[in-house]
């Protein structure tokens, strides 16, 4: 990333939000404004409560036909990711729970419908916003892109302030999926939304449209007016309105520098990730949705190292079926082509959303994952009957996250067993030989990672949880989060016996996490002998280049020096030495410390 320019004198004319999508983008900005300004409340009549419910739902049934249309069209014209965010929507209009709410509010409070709404919204946002998971917490905006079709349908659509011919910065509240058909790709040079986090619907969208977005920025809207020109920095989520002519020329020479550094990383697509000294590293793509498949054949990952199957749940008050489970996961193995696809089972409770789950005092350490499901037999097993009969159509292994003793290990053996055997009863066609591992996270299944995988085929690494639960500390609570160091040596040496016990079994070990996304880290993890990243799609041309840059010989090096020290900051010394880039390039066994 290039240095950006002097910007003290900018004042009050500098916001600062959150990146989202890289690179530089100057231009116009349009706003695009939002229905749920013009709302106001209002009470009804008791006699009018029947008509008003009635007019709901004619307005949801013109939605839902609205949906569809605009799931067939984004079909035709664009990313599957946005039409299955469209069939999301589609399920949970169809759910009786949603539209219950709603009209029992009418009904019981004596509100219109508009006003009903914004309430059940209210509700929602509450709900989503105990989610600690950044990608699922951004999910909201789902619900909230239903309840805005609804209000349209109501009162009319908002107005969209942009009458220029050129391509434009898109502002607003936030960037629903609806949008997606509202917006002219071509004529789109960035996102800047006042809602939002790096996994928001804008986030993801402007990602895969290769644009450059900052969300989060608070009191966005009140600061600009259309027609001011902008500069918006996705890399550091700076976003600055009318800025002074040097800072613009400053700008633009940063974006030609960026235009030129994403094409040189472009041109390593075709290459494979092999060390300067010949060990391949197999880089493989995380995802939860479609765009990321997408992006994932794009940069041209070995395969899938981890699909997060919780996106479907979300919103719901009821649980996908087998079908409907059965058939997002046939539609990510075929979208693969043969290719590796890592299915994890439920990873939810805790920090996300379980449907009529009480809220607990420390979720983190509670009722989540593996643990609900060694309970709820049932779903336990609808979503691996799911994942078995999907693995006809691709190569298939499936992931347990948030195993902490032998005994969870063999308690979802006999279940992943006893599905099989009625599989195979129902004469129902699926891959007998799919392989099963389990996520490390805790510290105790890391202890005895060699008795654990005398149990499976293969494990991962999941980095985010092993720091958390090592060091006992939350990376979202800001009063301890600097106690949250990926570089901690007790940390480092878990992943270090972990890797030894995968290869002292003859099995399997990759690892994910945010890490594992990060060419700083890359050195010591190949050091470390992890020869299987799974990653963010987008972070995979950094990963290569950073493993084509470096002798594994000279990582383990660095490794092992690692693994003497005493703190985080002495590991990060060692990594962000000169001597250690050097080290990168060589072949060199001495100490680099």
């Amino acid at each position: 990333m290039e240095k950006a320019p002097e910007l003290k004198k900018i004042g009050e004319r500098l916001l600062k939000g959150i990146p989202a999508s890289s690179g530089i983008a100057l231009g116009k900005v349009c706003v695009h404004s939002d229905v749920f300004t013009h709302i106001r409340e209002k009470s009804i009549e008791k006699e009018q409560i029947s008509a008003e419910i009635c007019r709901l739902k004619a307005v949801a049934s013109m939605v839902r036909g609205g949906l569809e249309t605009d799931r067939s069209r984004v079909l035709r014209e664009t990313t599957g990711y946005d039409a299955d965010i469209f069939s999301v929507h589609i399920s949970i209009l169809e759910d009786s729970h949603f539209l219950d709410g709603i009209t029992s509010r009418i009904a019981a409070e004596g509100i219109n419908a508009q006003t009903a709404l914004m309430r059940e919204l209210e509700k929602y946002t509450t709900l989503f916003s105990r989610v600690q998971d950044s990608y699922l917490r951004e999910r909201i905006v789902d619900i909230r892109d239903i309840v805005r079709r609804l209000l349209e349908g109501l009162v009319g659509p908002a107005d969209f302030d942009c009458p220029f011919d050129e391509p434009v910065i898109i502002a607003t509240v936030e960037v629903a999926p609806s949008d997606t058909l509202r917006f002219n790709r071509e004529r789109v040079l960035a996102f800047v939304t006042e809602r939002g986090g790096s996994e928001s619907h804008a986030a993801i969208l402007a990602r895969s449209m290769g644009i450059p977005a900052v969300v989060g920025v608070r009191g966005l809207l009140s600061r600009i007016k259309r027609g001011d020109f902008l500069v918006v920095d996705g890399d550091t989520g700076i976003v600055l309105i009318n800025p002074p002519e040097e800072v613009v020329q400053d700008y633009r020479s940063i974006e030609a520098k960026s235009q030129e550094r994403r094409q040189r990383m472009e041109e390593l697509i075709p290459h494979p990730a092999v060390t300067l000294d010949g060990i391949a590293v197999k880089l493989m793509a995380n995802a939860g949705n479609m765009v990321d498949l997408e992006l994932a054949l794009h940069y041209r990952a070995e395969g899938i190292g981890l699909f997060r199957t919780e996106l479907p749940f979300i919103g719901r008050i009821s649980f996908p079926t087998e079908e409907e489970q059965f058939d997002l996961y046939r539609e990510v193995c075929e979208k693969m082509g043969g290719r590796e696809v890592v299915i994890r089972t439920l990873d939810f409770g805790g920090d996300k959303l379980l449907p009529g789950h009480r809220q607990e005092k420390n979720p983190f350490l509670g009722y989540r994952s593996t643990r609900i499901f060694l309970d709820e037999t049932d779903l336990f097993e609808v979503q691996l009957r799911a994942i078995l009969r999907a693995s006809a159509f691709g190569r298939v292994k499936v992931l347990f996250p948030l195993i902490s003793t032998m005994d969870e290990v063999k308690k979802v053996k006999a279940h992943w067993e006893k599905v099989k055997h009625e599989l195979r009863g129902g004469n129902t066609r699926f891959d007998d030989s799919v392989p099963i591992g389990i996520m490390i996270e805790v510290p105790s299944v890391a202890i005895m990672a060699d008795r654990i995988l005398r149990e499976v085929d293969f494990v991962s690494i999941g980095t985010n949880d092993l720091v958390q639960y090592t060091l006992a500390v939350d990376r979202d609570n800001e009063l301890v989060s600097r106690y949250y160091q990926s570089l901690h040596p007790a940390v480092i040496w878990l992943i270090q016996r972990v890797v030894d016990a995968a290869k002292q079994a003859g099995k399997a070990v990759s690892i994910c996490g945010e890490i594992s996304g990060n060419p700083f880290y890359t050195p010591l993890l190949v050091g470390l002998g992890l020869r299987e990243f799974s990653i963010n799609p987008l972070s995979i041309l950094e990963i290569k280049g950073a493993v084509r840059g470096l002798s594994a010989k000279g990582a383990r090096t660095i490794a092992e020096t690692a693994l003497t020290l005493s703190t985080a900051e002495e590991v990060e010394k060692v990594l962000r030495s000169k001597k250690t880039l050097d080290y990168w390039m060589s072949g060199h066994v001495e100490n680099p410390s």
